[in-house]
């Protein structure tokens, strides 16, 4: 059974990049263990004494994941040396659409394979940062698969020490979770992957780096995509934890380079499936620059619009056919939407203020659409390719997809579809027994986008609370500078939250050895003027003045 569910595992990790199927060998491995044919693996057996396989074993890369073949046996090497029991972080960078993902994915398979334990979790981009999000979505999916029960996630079951110091509380958990991999470890090698780490919270970003400490000893591969194309990242938390990670050499970084003409050949003779004339091949990579994801959208968009035509086993451009295409390419991937139809591609444009993942109750609020054409239109969207359905709702399959119809909305759009969304979760979780706990983020991201910014200011104050609850206090003067900016852009005096909210800060930053930063925000907390109402008790400034 735990072959069956590594098996599925691998599965969503291959389609959730670029629609990829499991390689015929290992789909030939699963179909063994359903008839069992397979009763044992071929390879060394683990302490546990379960066979388990070497990682030579044939599993062959994508169709898709043309261009990679150094880059993956290179990756191969490096789970083999784990299954030998020493501990590693790799990093596979790259832009945007360059295929981390999708090697990541093969290498998961590859990982499954040689009966390692996979977990994985993602960060999602242009959503609200939830603290530890990959940690939290990885440890629930496989304790579900598992069928273990949801509290022994050792990061949302926590229970505090008791200490006075939070940095110690912080470090408690953080030894819960680096304890909770090296005991699955003990059984088999594990292989976490943590997609998108660039836009994971401060908190998980630190929490990966104690892990790639804390791990060295175990065999146990922490894998992260993570994109090298946002900036300058050398004064930013991403930053600080790539210098570490390289200062402290606890990682190997691969770095993916655009596709060589002749690769992005191979994508667009699959995805047209046969022969492609040469202008052809020409044309679409002058265009995508080689990247892989760019290469198979132009290819699927030229198809839809019949700009292409098969002649005797060779495809190639009509004459007079245009690759007309914005110069950020997102007109490309909006026009996939559009050929759906105006009921999709606004059930789209909602969806993708909603955030990456929605809810159908979520959406229906949002969209505005009567329930019958909206699940018509999101049946569309699955059909073409645009979202998966997940456990509990849908996905936007690609994320740039996503960023390229929530950019296409004008700003007022975006501010009042965002003011509904945050309307719509209220309304439908105010009053379920968790409340609105799970959703305080989602509240506090969607109303500060919205055209109702002033009931931002609640949401924010109580993430950065929460945050604070469980030690991110990265994330938690995150939330409170943004509150702070909030009552500055709304012009509100409110001296009351002013004090509250610099004071908040202060300490936090003290805690986060920004000693400078924390007198600062104490020093703005002292100078603010009494209010209607409202003052500070002697008790309060005597505090600020001796922090």
């Amino acid at each position: 059974h735990e072959a069956l569910r590594q098996y599925q595992t691998c599965v969503e990790a291959l389609a959730a990049d670029l629609d990829v199927p499991p390689e015929p060998e290992t789909a030939a491995l699963y179909g063994q263990i359903l008839s069992g044919e397979l009763t044992s693996w071929p390879g060394s057996i683990s302490s546990t004494g379960r066979p388990i396989p070497s990682v030579a074993l044939k599993i062959e890369p994508s169709p898709l994941l043309v261009g990679r073949e150094a880059e993956f046996e290179r990756l191969r090497g490096w789970l083999d040396t784990v299954r030998r029991g020493r501990g590693l972080t790799l990093l596979i960078t790259g832009d945007a659409g360059i295929g981390k993902t999708l090697l990541a994915s093969e290498l998961l398979c590859a990982a499954v394979g040689s009966g390692m334990t996979v977990l994985f979790g993602a960060a999602y981009e242009q959503e609200g940062q939830l603290v530890y999000q990959p940690f939290v979505e990885s440890f629930d999916r496989y304790l579900a698969e598992h069928q273990r029960p949801p509290g022994e996630n050792p990061i949302t079951s926590f229970k505090p020490r008791g200490s006075s110091d939070p940095q110690q509380e912080q470090w408690a958990l953080f030894n819960a979770t680096a304890v909770f991999l090296s005991g699955l470890a003990l059984r088999n090698p594990v292989a976490l992957l943590v997609d998108d780490l660039h836009a994971a919270d401060e908190a998980s970003l630190r929490l990966f780096h104690y892990l790639a400490r804390q791990t060295r000893a175990a065999p146990v591969v922490l894998l992260a995509t993570c994109r090298s194309d946002l900036g300058d990242p050398t004064a930013t938390p991403l930053g600080a934890l790539l210098n570490a990670l390289y200062r402290e050499r606890l990682s190997e970084t691969l770095t993916l380079a655009p596709l060589a003409e002749a690769d992005a050949a191979s994508i667009v003779a699959h995805t047209l499936g046969g022969g492609v004339a040469s202008e052809l091949v020409k044309a679409v990579f002058e265009i995508t620059e080689g990247n892989p994801f760019f290469v198979e959208e132009m290819t699927r968009a030229l198809l839809k619009s019949d700009q292409v035509e098969d002649q005797a086993g060779q495809w190639r451009l009509r004459p007079g056919a245009t690759l007309g295409i914005s110069a950020d390419l997102a007109g490309l991937l909006r026009e996939r939407a559009r050929r759906l139809g105006p009921p999709v591609e606004a059930a789209l444009m909602a969806a993708a203020v909603v955030g990456r993942e929605f809810r159908f109750d979520v959406l229906r609020g949002v969209a505005g659409l009567p329930d019958g054409a909206l699940l018509d239109a999101l049946d569309a969207a699955l059909t073409g390719h645009l979202l998966e359905e997940t456990a509990d709702g849908y996905r936007f399959r690609h994320a740039l997809t996503r960023q390229a119809l929530y950019t296409a909305l004008s700003r007022a759009r975006r501010a009042r579809l965002h003011g509904q969304a945050a309307a719509t979760i209220e309304a439908l979780y105010t009053r379920q027994l968790a409340g609105l706990d799970p959703y305080i983020e989602d509240l506090a991201f969607h109303y500060d986008q919205s055209d109702r910014r002033d009931r931002a200011l609640e949401y924010l104050l109580r993430a950065g609370e929460k945050a604070s609850a469980v030690y991110a206090f990265e994330s938690a003067v995150g939330y409170f500078e943004r509150a702070l900016a909030l009552l500055d852009a709304l012009h509100l005096p409110d001296p009351a939250h002013r004090w509250m909210i610099l004071e908040a800060l202060g300490w936090w930053r003290v805690i986060l050895a920004d000693t400078p930063q924390g007198v600062a925000r104490f020093e703005q907390a002292l100078a603010l003027p009494p209010g209607e109402g409202w003052q500070p008790a002697r008790s309060d400034r005597a505090r600020l003045h001796r922090g």
